[in-house]
């Protein structure tokens, strides 16, 4: 099964029993061939288990007691044999038979099980991570790097805990029922022995549940908490060491990881008594029913070999026993962990799916902001306004710069124009379309972030992205960033630089090089609208410059929105909208806005001053 989480997919209702079914059950359905064929296994396991002991009672009142008393074998042993010896040794083959039918449906059992849990796994982690593709920008910001990365790792792996010793332990209460019905048949007083310890398995994970729920729950956050850090650490790693304080983020590792440490020490110390408490349960068992067996064969009502074959019967208790020993054991944490991985995708699925309108066009899109006001969660459950009533248009084929102070909005107008948050009230408009019910928008829109991110892989592999896009447009789309003739650098002569291998985050690139792969990437997809969140500045000015013009030139030109930091890119600006505190404050030419703006005309001087102070060169970051 594949696709987003169905309604109600993740849901668990009712009391922790009823949860457990339900998260076995949706197990099952995920791979039930699987599961049904390591189930039959299992099945086959405890009835040929079953008739073994069957086989070993029968041999002892038939053979083994004559044998010993100078008897002549009795039973169906004595109609193929008068000979002892013999008896035994017909009994040993049928014994290595049913060795080799357990020995088979435990290899059957285990591989078609571990295929089963293996596809279930797959499932919760492809559910994370469809949900995680919905889901705003708004929620990801509200939440760490190490609750996602633990949801689609080891909550998706822990979940699946139950579902490995389910068919063995559904084999096995075949086991159990086969058992109790043989010993009912050779004496009800014996099944009721040997069976009288299941209550008590049921009250021990009763209070084992209680117990170790909450305290799995906070293992799991602390484990969130873990890899959060690690992960800051490593992707910060350059200021960690270049600012000395290494050490600080060591303390802050190890003060989580004991923490984590701490909890799952408590988590242990209560299985370490649950799992001897269910493996005492078989036991307690056949001591009871040696007691009641010697009674009952003392006063004539079974055989010693009834006695003998219960015996063995209450002592494979201890597997079924075990199997859900192994399951109650697990079912906890795998609960927590099936409800974090519910969490998000109930997230997702509260989202409103957004496409359903495709949008034909060719040439420059139009956008237009219709008194969009866009909000965001602050982390608290509370909103906060990032962008009230703003109305903007970007006429085809133009270039329209925003321009503002730091938190004034500009990326958040960026973002919404290209569908990664959408607006609380009013509406965006392409070419007429709500935004939010475009189908094909990346077919139209692309945006390309400040940070400039790099897959570990090829040149080709990061600007195509896994598309089908030919070379010759691949070499035209990074001539059109300026960034062809890094990537011609970057392997020797006679090899294709198009499978230049680059390190992960394009650690082998400068700041400004990977800024311009990134805005290949845009083009080479041809997009009617381009977003260009502050992403050339690491890149030299004069550089910036004819990027920019040849965009603007280029017979396919893009409607170009672009978050201006400098001078000169507002300059090639057909109009500027000026943004401060969230609100439009004003929009025109950049000589209007000069005109009779005061506040954009200080932003603007003060721009000019920084691009005055710089000498040639000190800019390029990338050359």
């Amino acid at each position: 099964m594949s696709g987003p989480a169905r309604p109600d997919e993740y849901s668990l209702r009712g009391s922790f029993v009823r949860q457990s079914v339900q998260l076995l059950v949706h197990g099952v359905r995920q791979s039930p061939w699987f599961f049904a064929g390591g189930i039959a296994a299992a099945s086959v396991f405890s009835v040929m288990t079953i008739v073994f002991g069957t086989l070993l009672g029968a041999i002892t009142d038939d053979v083994v007691i004559p044998g010993v008393a100078g008897d002549p074998v009795g039973g169906r042993w004595g109609e193929m044999t008068d000979d002892p010896m013999r008896a035994i040794v017909y009994a040993g083959a049928a014994f290595v038979v049913i060795g080799i039918v357990i020995a088979l449906s435990q290899a059957f059992r285990q591989a078609l099980t571990q295929s089963g849990v293996a596809r279930v796994g797959g499932r919760h982690r492809e559910v994370v991570s469809e949900s995680l593709s919905r889901l705003p920008m708004g929620w990801h910001r509200t939440q760490s790097s190490g609750r996602i990365l633990s949801a689609i790792s080891s909550d998706a792996e822990t979940a699946t805990g139950p579902l490995h010793p389910l068919p063995f332990t559904v084999g096995s209460f075949v086991m159990m029922v086969a058992a109790g019905v043989s010993m009912w048949r050779s004496d009800p007083w014996l099944a009721v022995t040997g069976l009288a310890v299941i209550p008590l398995i049921l009250l021990v994970n009763l209070l084992f549940e209680r117990v170790v729920t909450p305290l799995w729950r906070q293992g799991q956050t602390l484990r969130a908490d873990v890899s959060n850090i690690a992960h800051e650490s490593f992707d910060g790693g350059t200021v960690v060491k270049a600012l000395g304080v290494e050490r600080r983020e060591g303390r802050r590792f190890a003060l989580a990881a004991r923490d984590l440490a701490a909890a799952d020490t408590r988590v242990g110390r209560v299985k370490a008594w649950f799992e001897p408490l269910m493996d005492l349960m078989a036991p307690l068992g056949a001591i009871a029913l040696m007691v009641v067996g010697t009674a009952r064969a003392a006063a004539g009502y079974v055989s010693v070999g009834e006695v003998v074959s219960a015996m063995y019967f209450v002592t494979l208790l201890a597997i079924p026993i075990r199997g859900l020993g192994w399951i109650l054991g697990q079912m906890p944490q795998a609960l927590v962990s099936f409800r974090r991985v519910g969490e998000i995708a109930e997230a997702a699925r509260e989202v409103d799916e957004p496409g359903h309108i495709e949008v034909e066009g060719s040439g420059a899109g139009s956008v237009i902001f219709r008194g969009a006001s866009i909000a965001a969660d602050d982390g608290h459950d509370e909103l906060t306004v990032l962008v009230e009533g703003a109305s903007i248009e970007l006429r085809p084929g133009t270039v329209t710069a925003l321009v503002g102070p730091t938190g004034s909005g500009k990326s958040t107008i960026a973002m919404a124009a290209s569908r990664l948050t959408l607006p609380a009230k009013g509406q965006i408009l392409l070419d007429g379309v709500p935004l939010r019910d475009v189908k094909n928008l990346e077919a139209h829109v692309a945006l390309v972030p400040q940070t400039a991110f790099v897959f570990a892989g090829t040149v080709r592999e990061n600007v195509t992205l896994g598309a089908d896009i030919d070379d010759a447009a691949v070499w035209e789309a990074l001539r059109r960033a300026a960034v062809h003739h890094v990537v011609r650098g970057l392997v020797g002569a006679g090899l294709d630089p198009l499978d230049a291998v680059l390190d992960e985050r394009g650690s082998n690139l400068s700041g400004g090089q990977r800024q311009r792969l990134a805005l290949a990437r845009a083009l080479v997809r041809r997009p009617r609208v381009l977003i260009l969140d502050d992403a050339t500045s690491a890149v030299d000015p004069v550089v910036e410059r004819d990027i920019l013009t040849g965009l603007s030139r280029s017979a396919d030109a893009p409607t170009v929105l672009l978050v201006a930091y400098r001078l000169a890119s507002i300059m090639l600006a057909h109009s500027v909208v000026h943004l401060d505190s969230g609100r439009v404050v004003d929009s025109g030419s950049h000589g209007e806005l000069f005109a009779r703006d005061a506040g954009y005309r200080d932003i603007v001087l003060a721009y000019e001053r920084d691009a005055r102070r710089d000498t040639d060169g000190t800019e390029e970051v990338s050359s």
